[in-house]
């Protein structure tokens, strides 16, 4: 009996430490494969400037087309961005792009560095890359909706003619200043307070109740017939006869709007809006 049990206790060691090496060697394998995964798509990218408190610094100027006097300029005004808008805003400065587009480029930059605010990770990225000169604004969580095509458009069209003439610092410093602008607009709309609803509600009433005492007023002379005679000062003879339709049925297209933003999946599996060109 004791030959037995001792048999058994020995079997149950070995298949526990086989499932045990089994769950090692898995969970290992998951591991060592999220890492490749992860390594594999930020291969080729420039490592992000951090700052002396362990956040990301949001000027990575690696072309260095700015001096350090103007690079902490913009991150000032960038912080302000942030603190007021809960948007992030990166400028990115690149040699060259790699084997990657700008599109492409701005978006795992942005996705395997963990920029943005929130979970949605909220911001947006302008990169330029002066071997092809290629720019491209980025966009990612709310700020996809926030900058619409158009929106996107314009900011780099007011951007472009400095960034042609090699004035660097001036783009960059117009680039914050229309985010702003755009933010804040977007920022107005979606206030609607109960004070401002009352307002409304308030005026609506004054003007329906003006409206209605005046259709009142017209109507003192108005009053109940005695018989159909009133209606009539001759005898009623029907001379002509014909069919009126008082229905119709009509058919209508909705008319696409022209604004909104496109989007894509960066290879991180986030999707974001954007738009570039040359400069």
């Amino acid at each position: 009996m004791p030959f037995y049990r001792n048999n058994y206790i020995k079997k149950n060691r070995n298949l526990r430490g086989f499932l045990g090496i089994f769950v090692t060697a898995f969970v290992v394998s998951i591991l060592a494969f999220g890492g490749i995964s992860a390594k594999a798509g930020s291969e080729g990218l420039v490592e992000p400037v951090y700052c002396t408190d362990g956040t990301l610094y949001p000027i990575v100027d690696y072309a260095d087309l700015l001096t350090d006097d103007e690079e902490q300029a913009l991150a000032e005004k960038i912080y302000e961005l942030e603190y007021n808008y809960d948007s992030t805003l990166v400028i990115l400065t690149l040699d060259s792009l790699g084997n990657r587009s700008a599109m492409e480029y701005a978006d795992d930059f942005y996705d395997y560095n963990g920029y943005g605010m929130g979970e949605n990770h909220d911001g947006a990225i302008f990169l330029i890359s002066m071997e092809n000169r290629d720019y491209w604004f980025g966009t990612t969580g709310s700020a996809i909706y926030t900058y619409s095509d158009s929106d996107i458009d314009y900011i780099c069209g007011e951007c472009r003619g400095d960034l042609s003439a090699g004035n660097y610092y001036g783009a960059f410093d117009t680039l914050i200043n229309e985010c702003s602008d755009e933010l804040y607009s977007e920022a107005q709309s979606q206030v609607f307070t109960v004070g401002k609803f009352l307002i409304c509600l308030t005026i609506g009433a004054v003007i329906g109740l003006i409206i209605l005492l005046g259709f009142i007023g017209q109507l003192k002379t108005v009053a109940p017939a005695k018989g159909a005679s009133d209606y009539t000062s001759s005898e009623l003879k029907l001379t002509k006869k014909s069919d009126l339709f008082i229905r119709s049925s009509i058919s209508k297209t909705k008319r696409e709007s022209s604004s909104g933003s496109s989007t894509h999946t960066g290879s991180s599996g986030t999707s974001h809006g954007g738009g570039g060109g040359h400069f």
